[in-house]
Formats: C-alpha cells, structure tokens, sequence
C-alpha cells in the first residue's frame, strides 16, 4: 500500500502552517468548542498507519473538544494510541454487526472528549427497534421480502460465474464484488448506533448544555438499487430520534446531537437533498415537534454555507454528502435552523464546516486542487491517503460555550 513519504508529509504540513483556514481546520478559540464527526477508514493496528498519519491525525483532532470517531475496527490499538497523543477521554462501543462463527459487519463506534471542555455523564446505550416491530414489518411484507431473496439467490449464482471466469482469465481487472440483499422495508440498523450522554461545561456562573450524542454509521450499497434502501435506514434513525425528542420529559438528557456517516447520497441531483430537507423541516413545522417544549431539528449540512458554492462534499472525493451533524434541541444556546444563514459570522458563533485535506494534499504535491487534476494525478493521491488516513473528511461545528 502507498503511502506519503516524509518528504511529501513535510510539504503539506508547510502548506497548512501557510492558511489553516483555507482548508478548514478549525481554529481553538477561547469563547467556543468544536464537536466533529470523522469516520477514519480502518482504525485498528497501529502499524497500519504511518507516523505521518498519525501525526495529521492529531493535529485536527486536537483542534476539537469532541469527535465521534467511525468505522474503529475490533483491534483497539490505534485508537488507544489516538487517544494518548491527544490526552483525552475514550468511549468505545463494542463490536457491532458481529456474527458467531461468522464475519458480519464488525465495527466499533467512539467518542475522544478533551476533558476540560466536555464532561461525561452517565447514560451509554444503542439504538434497537422492539423485536414485534422486526418480526411484523416481516410478515405484512413477506411477498415483497421473498422476492428479495430469491433476486439475491439469483445474484449469487451470477456472481460465482463471474468469479470463475475471473479465475479461469488469470484473475485479470478486480475481482467481482458479491452482491448484497437490498431489502423492500427497513428491518433494524446494519450498525447499531451508540448513545452516549455528555455535558458541555459553561464559563462561570452559567449551567452546562447537557446532551445525548448519536453516533452512527449507516448502511451502505454501491449500487443505484441500494439508494432507496440506505435512505429507509436514515428516516427510521431520525423516526427515532423524533420519537425520543416526543418524551423529553422522560429523557435522561432532553438535547440530542447526531453524528456519522449517514452515506445520505446527494450526488445525483439536488433535487434529493431538497426533499430531505423539506421532510426535515415539515417535523419543524408539524404538531409532532412545534409546540412549546417539543425539540428543534438542524441539519446545517443540507445547507450551502455562505461562501461556498454547493454543499460540503465529505467524502475524500469529494463526490459524496454521506457525513452530517444534527441538532435535535430544547436549549435554544445551541442552533437552530434559522441560524446556518449567519454561520461563521462572529469568531466564536456558531459555524460549520469540512477539513478539506484533498485540496490540501493536491496542492501541496501538484500545485492543483483536486478537481482540477488530472484523472491519474488523482488516482495516484487516493492511493496514496485513503487507507493510511481515511477516505472521508471530518467535519464539524462551533459553538459558543454556554
């Protein structure tokens, strides 16, 4: 695997010290805090990533008080070590989507916190649906699952055709991709999410926002049939925080803050990410979330950030929106949907943003941003990055402290 050597490791890191904020990485400020979302490709083994990537690593990290870390694998070592140059706390899942005696979709989810900003409180849990709802949703839509399966039966066998003849050709291009079930209903998450309560420590003389993190990691389908699939899993994730934001009386903390990789694909038209965004505010305005007391939901990232030209792409490609921070809120000191329009306005307001480190690492070794590359240029960099760093960029948000 290619990886950056120290010479070009020394370059980018020359360049960033030029303009840290061209790229977006976001400045310490002494009135505000920073909360990010980073799903770092393959977190396991430490030898797995060369000291020049763990050396990037914390210098964003150690720009945040707190980072929802996704896709860490079951070896802990790396992130353990991220964590000991950082010097902050750790919260860690076990793995999730783990089978007996099989592969599944292991992963762990995390959070880092800097200690003196964010404090932990004592809620950890996930996000399951009641086993009755699993086995209904089954049975009314048994005709429409049955297809399913013998569609993925039928696959298969194509697929152990293909794979034969790739072995007959002298494994000749990539070898082809098993294909995955696409399921005609959600079912329950492929990645159980993980709740973990926190508090947001005020200045003086102020109280403590108090919130409940989601951290989540999404299902995701490399195919256009796989599209209406992952969005089913991100409207049942928001179906339930809408459902918890309903009994805040009951919530152990009544703001809630969500954060991963959604994989919410907007890449084909922004059409689709309209129409999210319209569902999402119909909660705003619908008796469901409007009356006094009832939660307000923010998605700045569906938003074009004053400046910019489009969404945030979040994806090291940057092809892909897969990456969000949301707000569902009772405190009114933390955003609501009618302050995106004025981020970034004040030093220590609120913002939003992305760490750009392909333009970053594109200008630095070819003097070009990454769109403006040629298609080899490009192909030899994400070799080089997606795997010993990530293939998404983090993102994140300011805000004020309480």
């Amino acid at each position: 695997m290619a990886k950056f050597s120290a010479a070009e490791w020394k370059k980018i890191n020359a360049l960033l010290d030029g303009d840290e904020e061209k790229y977006g990485l976001a400045a310490r400020r002494a009135g505000s805090l920073v909360l990010a979302s980073f799903n770092i490709r393959k977190l396991g083994k430490r030898k797995n990533k060369s000291d020049g990537a763990w050396d990037f690593l914390e210098r964003f990290c150690s720009r945040c008080d707190f980072i929802a870390v996704q896709e860490v694998l079951d070896n802990l070592e790396g992130l353990n070590h991220l964590k000991d140059r950082l010097g902050y706390g750790l919260v860690a899942s076990d793995i999730t989507g783990g089978v007996p005696n099989g592969r599944g979709m292991v992963e762990r989810l995390a959070y880092l916190y800097r200690w003196k900003a964010i404090e932990r409180t004592e809620v950890a849990s996930d996000i399951t649906y009641d086993r009755k709802v699993v086995l209904d949703t089954l049975f009314e839509h048994r005709d429409g699952f049955h297809a399913a399966f013998q569609a993925h039966h039928k696959a298969l066998i194509r697929h152990g055709k293909k794979v034969r003849d790739y072995i007959a050709g002298g494994r000749h291009g990539s070898r082809p991709r098993t294909p995955q079930y696409v399921m005609p209903q959600f079912v329950t998450f492929i990645r159980t999410p993980l709740c973990v309560s926190f508090r947001i420590l005020p200045k003086r003389g102020s109280k403590p926002v108090d919130f409940l993190a989601v951290n989540a990691h999404l299902l995701f389908g490399n195919e256009d049939k796989h599209e209406q699939e992952r969005e089913m899993e991100f409207r049942a994730l928001i179906a339930w925080l809408v459902y918890r934001s309903r009994q805040a009386s009951r919530m152990y903390h009544k703001n809630m803050m969500l954060f991963g990789d959604l994989n919410l694909d907007f890449k084909k038209a922004d059409a689709r990410r309209d129409a999210i965004e319209a569902w999402i505010k119909s909660l705003n305005k619908g008796q469901r979330l409007s009356r006094r007391g009832r939660a307000e939901i923010n998605f700045p990232f569906f938003q074009v950030h004053d400046g910019e030209d489009g969404v945030y792409r979040s994806t090291a490609r940057q092809k892909d929106t897969y990456d969000q921070i949301a707000f569902f809120n009772h405190d009114r000191r933390l955003p609501g949907p009618k302050q995106n329009k004025k981020a970034g306005d004040s030093s220590d307001g609120f913002d939003y943003g992305v760490f750009n480190f392909s333009d970053l690492f594109a200008e630095a070794l070819h003097g070009k941003p990454l769109r403006n590359l040629s298609k080899t240029q490009q192909r030899g960099l994400f070799k080089k990055f997606e795997h010993d760093l990530s293939d998404h960029m983090p993102i994140w948000v300011r805000l004020p402290k309480p």
